[in-house]
């Protein structure tokens, strides 16, 4: 049986953040890390468990209006299983929070949604998420960077990082509202283009679709923009809550700065391309919590009980998987299926979005 390249890095990786994981008990001790759970308050436990709880509420209520933005209107607590479903998978594919996407348009098409359209929908609602989120990273580093120093090319890094990002979110939001694509244009700097291979064929004309979809929401629909904008915002304020509880179970009393910090370094562990983030959230947080000076197996203990957490939605999400009847292998599979058409009941875009978008994609791409 043949090993594909992608499964042998997964798997270099995932020993590499086993490995990593393993020397950071070792340097810090079991017995210091487990200690830290000794102001262990069930009262607090709760109300951790009901900021989580908030926060996927929250989010699935984003995707919702984004799909109501699209006349598709799917009962919420089925949107609820679902997202569950794509984030358990996330969690447990290496990459940035990845992989469940075509799990959950899969499942969109239960409810007449196309599936390129439904995965359109995901892809704006990820976007938003990341834009959103990588915006607050910055203003978190930002504003410890002001309390505390962070000197050497520990600093640098993070200020190139932010330069960086700030540069990609803006390009990608101007390219959206003048109806030109970035992801498609992206594809053709890099020449993928010009490969005679009809999967590329395929996923370039599927990237196009989205695209178009995503350019729709971003031009017809302001007002739901604005609305998912806020949305995240109040994820934020419900993740700071999150992180406040967290930080007291482990008999800690962390500030809004602080706070930021450590959640911007979980966000950033998660881009790894590791399962689970092995090994790269222990590091991560051990980083942040000494240049907040904080105890590093602390830094540890808040890693593995967001792992807990993580682990907890994953385990929920895979039964919820397999009540739906959905294999995930094959799901995946049909993604990255050689045929043209969508997964759903509808085979082609509808007739206004394709009409309307003649244009765009005549004279804008470049």
């Amino acid at each position: 049986m043949r090993i594909s390249l992608k499964n042998w890095l997964t798997a270099i990786f995932l020993v590499l953040g086993i490995s990593a994981l393993y020397l950071i008990i070792k340097e810090y001790g079991i017995k210091n890390i487990l200690n830290t759970y000794k102001s262990f308050d069930p009262l607090i436990l709760f109300f951790y468990t009901i900021a989580v709880v908030i926060i996927l509420l929250l989010l699935n209520l984003r995707w919702d209006i984004i799909l109501k933005s699209r006349n598709k209107n799917i009962p919420f607590r089925k949107l609820f299983i679902y997202r569950v479903i794509g984030t358990s998978i996330n969690f447990l594919t290496p990459g940035p929070r990845v992989g469940g996407e075509p799990t959950q348009a899969s499942l969109l098409t239960k409810h007449n949604v196309d599936f390129t359209e439904g995965l359109s929908t995901i892809m704006i609602d990820k976007i938003i998420d990341i834009t959103t989120s990588g915006m607050l990273f910055i203003i978190g580093v930002s504003l410890v960077g002001l309390k505390y120093s962070i000197t050497g090319s520990f600093g640098w890094i993070l200020f190139f990082t932010g330069i960086i990002f700030i540069i990609i979110t803006i390009t990608f939001y101007y390219r959206m509202l003048k109806s030109k694509h970035f992801f498609l244009k992206i594809f053709h700097i890099l020449r993928i283009d010009k490969i005679k291979n009809n999967t590329i064929k395929n996923i370039e004309k599927k990237i196009e679709e989205i695209e178009l979809m995503m350019i729709d929401f971003y031009k017809n629909n302001k007002k739901a923009f604005i609305k998912t904008i806020i949305i995240s915002m109040l994820s934020w304020i419900a993740m700071f809550f999150e992180y406040k509880f967290a930080a007291k179970l482990l008999g800690f009393n962390l500030d809004v700065i602080e706070i930021f910090f450590i959640v911007s370094f979980v966000g950033m562990a998660m881009l790894f391309p590791i399962p689970m983030a092995i090994g790269v959230l222990e590091a991560g947080q051990i980083s942040a919590f000494a240049i907040i000076g904080l105890p590093a197996s602390a830094g540890v203990a808040l890693a593995f009980l967001v792992r807990l957490k993580d682990l907890t939605i994953s385990f929920i999400g895979i039964i919820l998987l397999a009540l739906y009847g959905f294999h995930v292998p094959k799901v995946v599979k049909k993604k990255y299926k050689s045929k043209t058409e969508p997964l759903g009941e509808d085979s082609k875009l509808k007739k206004p979005i394709s009409i309307k978008f003649k244009k765009i994609k005549n004279n804008n791409i470049k």
